[in-house]
């Protein structure tokens, strides 16, 4: 065989061992890392879990119209058990409260293709403030808080992505 040919079988079998590779990895054995926001309206955790209680995800939504920020309230954000959090919406100014005629809150494993295996009720705790109990994280990784907000034909969005180690 000629040499050309025999260095681009020896790359592609190489190429092929490296794609193998990558996917015995599996799903979730090492956490990536969270995308960065160009306008800065995301927030991002790292460490062993998320935030001690008191020290909130906060983000603005796409559109700047409201402020969402969900503070775990427990010490730290646990693997494969179920943890409450409480979310609190702010108008865009930061500090007056907002309650929307629906809200909803999720979380996403965006580069995995998936959400928690889970639906979250929102239980009212006042005016723009929410409790959210039984979400579950069942996977290490990077995880998005998604809260959404309806007002009447327009929906918006803020997003606090989270490592959980």
């Amino acid at each position: 065989m000629p040499t050309k040919m025999l260095e681009k079988l020896r790359s592609a079998r190489h190429i092929g061992l490296v794609l193998v590779a990558a996917l015995a990895s599996g799903c979730g054995e090492r956490p990536a890392a969270p995308r960065a926001s160009g306008d800065g309206a995301r927030n991002s955790a790292q460490g062993e879990g998320a935030p001690a209680h008191g020290s909130p995800l906060r983000a603005t939504s796409n559109a700047g119209r409201f402020v969402a920020q969900v503070t775990p309230l427990a010490p730290a954000v646990p693997l494969n058990e179920h943890f409450a959090v409480e979310l609190a919406l702010f108008r865009a100014d930061g500090t007056t409260p907002y309650t929307p005629a629906v809200v909803t809150l999720d979380a996403r494993m965006e580069e995995h293709e998936h959400g928690m295996l889970r639906d979250v009720a929102l239980q009212p705790l006042g005016p723009g403030r929410y409790r959210a109990d039984g979400l579950l994280f069942h996977m290490v990784g990077a995880w998005q808080f998604h809260v959404d907000v309806t007002e009447g034909a327009r929906s918006e969005r803020a997003q606090m992505d989270l490592v959980l180690r």
